[in-house]
């Protein structure tokens, strides 16, 4: 009998562990969940295709259902998308001030009905007040949004921009240990970090001062270009005077110009 008792105790023990509760596995949520931190460089890639980060399906997908989703707020709202300019002036927004005159005519309104003009339709009116609630809640959450979206953006432009940089510096001192064929990809980087001058400046006649600097850079050879001036003094006028300055950066100015930031 005690060998049967033994028996089953031990044919009891898998039936015990049966009954234990199978643990639960916690849902994926990191392919749903946007991710916005700045993401690490994948290093020495053998492909020049761009790889698609985690949440790149969940961006698409909300990419296409907000455009469904304004798409439809077109068509059922029927908004007219081709106004001017003059037709946005002569329409009347509706910001804090203007809600505040909205909300007290119509309280005034509603509780004073026997002085309300002829032809006016009270419900008509209250119409277009619940409409302007949902217009303006509706922007406020996708204000947000934006917001939230551009956050993202920015952080994601950041790394992309050092990225970006690690690649420049690396050329910049491949270039100058002369290895071959690093110069012309170091030049197609290095002129989104030159000022270009405004139409109007080099139009326009130089200043003294601006004559002064350009004339010291090329006496000390930091400068391509040369400056011309022309003077003629006829006897019956005042003469005329012009001055060209073409002076502008060459190769031998390529020095420690552009390792802080890009001004746009």
């Amino acid at each position: 009998m005690a060998k049967q008792k033994t028996a089953t105790k031990h044919t009891a023990k898998p039936a015990a562990k049966a009954k234990k509760p199978v643990a639960k596995t916690k849902p994926k949520t990191a392919k749903s969940k946007p991710f916005c931190g700045r993401q690490p460089s994948a290093g020495r890639q053998t492909s020049a295709k761009k790889t698609k980060t985690p949440d790149s399906d969940n961006v698409h997908w909300i990419i296409s259902q907000v455009t469904n989703m304004m798409n439809d707020f077109i068509e059922r709202q029927n908004v007219n998308s081709t106004l001017t300019g003059i037709e946005r002036q002569r329409l009347i927004g509706a910001g804090v001030r203007n809600y505040g005159f909205i909300e007290k005519a119509w309280d005034i309104a509603r509780e004073n009905p026997q002085f309300l003009p002829s032809n006016f339709t009270l419900s008509q009116f209250n119409a277009n007040i619940q409409s302007l609630d949902d217009y303006r809640q509706l922007y406020w959450v996708l204000e947000k949004f934006l917001q939230a979206v551009n956050e993202c953006m920015l952080i994601s432009a950041d790394a992309s921009f050092r990225d970006a940089l690690r690649i420049y510096n690396g050329l910049r001192e491949q270039t100058r240990g002369r290895v071959h064929g690093a110069e012309p990809l170091f030049m197609a980087l290095l002129r989104f970090f030159r000022r270009r001058r405004p139409v109007e400046e080099i139009e326009s006649e130089p200043t003294m001062k601006e004559l002064e600097k350009d004339f010291m850079k090329l006496i000390h050879g930091k400068a391509d270009g040369e400056i011309v001036i022309k003077n003629e003094t006829p006897h019956l006028t005042g003469g005329e005077r012009k001055i060209v300055d073409d002076v502008h950066k060459g190769r031998a100015a390529i020095k420690e110009t552009a390792e802080a930031s890009i001004e746009e």
